[in-house]
């Protein structure tokens, strides 16, 4: 855990002088009008618009200012990509977009939010998320019938802000280094390549909360701890002959199926890191849960060890290719690590 001073958050003085709530109304009546005109695919230019118009870099210079700013920019993007996201649910329209809007409960007025040092170790404990969850869910029941399923929606709100705040600090890291120069982050300290791994990190606990079937739960919302087995040789040795048969070479190979709790069983087998037990193979029928097992191993692997993985899905990799440069072709068209993680490893095993 990271540690150093406070620091408390403030809105730039010549940009925000108006009401904080009035600047999370104009969202939300943004993203109804989006809604409302049917804006399929542009929901990133919503999001960049309301950002770009509401904020000037320039007017915020100080380290409290530009947390505001990280915060705020970080914040839209979420909310923006989790309506996205649920477009399909949105089938209700209120009245009076305008009306509905200004009738939210935005109570952020007064809100003081204060940074401190472990923020960037757990950014979606921050105040400021449970309080916009609940206007977020009120404006979602305009305009879905169930309400569980706009809560539901809102609950995933948490996940895809630490997201969008990994991604935002990486894409202007430049607009940020008062910040920097306050108190340690994992920012940073970090290398390029490093936040690479964080904003990749963060993708995949993101991954288990979109919306499955579309509907407004994740995978994480249904997913069942699986089981799974391993078969073990047996020799059974009951009677003096069995004995006599086994040291002699004379016995019959026979197999027990070991039954084990799967990730717990994966969970080990990755902090042993023996050389010698590399590859493991999980197999089992069409929707045994292999995939969604694979996706949830990640994401929770990411959050409690920082031995980097990747997980590539099957029909994105060319097995009959060399490794690393199947590797390599993967994350090039993923875009979220800057440069191949076996490629260094190759060079120091050459």
């Amino acid at each position: 855990m990271s540690s150093g001073p406070n620091l408390p958050v403030t809105k730039p003085v010549a940009a925000w002088n108006k009401p904080l709530k009035a600047n999370f109304k104009d969202l939300f009546k943004a993203l109804g009008k989006g809604v409302a005109d049917g804006v399929t695919g542009q929901w990133g230019g919503v999001a960049k618009d309301l950002v770009d118009a509401s904020v000037a870099v320039g007017l915020a210079n100080e380290p409290s200012q530009l947390a505001w700013l990280l915060i705020y920019r970080s914040l839209t993007q979420a909310i923006v990509s989790l309506v996205k996201d649920s477009q399909e649910l949105l089938i209700d329209q209120p009245d009076d977009l305008e009306s509905f809007s200004d009738r939210l409960s935005l109570s952020l007025e007064e809100h003081e939010l204060t940074i401190r040092p472990d923020f960037f170790d757990q950014p979606q404990t921050l105040s400021i998320i449970k309080a916009i969850q609940i206007p977020l869910k009120q404006w979602l029941e305009g305009f879905i019938p169930e309400q569980a399923q706009a809560q539901a929606i809102s609950n995933r709100l948490p996940t895809y802000f630490i997201f969008a705040l990994n991604r935002e600090w990486a894409a202007r890291p430049q607009d940020y280094v008062p910040i920097k120069e306050q108190f340690q982050t994992p920012f940073t300290s970090a290398s390029e390549r490093r936040q690479g791994w964080l904003l990749y990190s963060a993708w995949l606990q993101k991954q288990v909360e979109e919306p499955m079937f579309s509907e407004a739960f994740g995978l994480k919302q249904v997913y069942v701890p699986l089981r799974a087995y391993y078969r073990r040789k047996k020799v059974s040795r009951n009677s003096p002959q069995d004995i006599d048969n086994y040291f002699k070479g004379n016995h019959n190979e026979t197999f027990e199926r070991m039954v084990v709790e799967l990730e717990e069983e994966l969970d080990a087998w990755v902090q042993t890191a023996d050389p010698g037990d590399a590859i493991r193979v999980i197999s089992g029928g069409p929707g045994s849960g292999k995939s969604s097992f694979a996706k949830m191993f990640a994401a929770h692997h990411v959050q409690k060890s920082w031995i980097p993985l990747l997980f590539i899905p099957l029909h994105q990799f060319d097995p009959k290719e060399d490794l690393v440069e199947a590797v390599g072709a993967f994350v090039e068209d993923d875009c979220l690590l800057k440069a191949n993680p076996l490629y260094a490893l190759s060079r120091e095993l050459r």
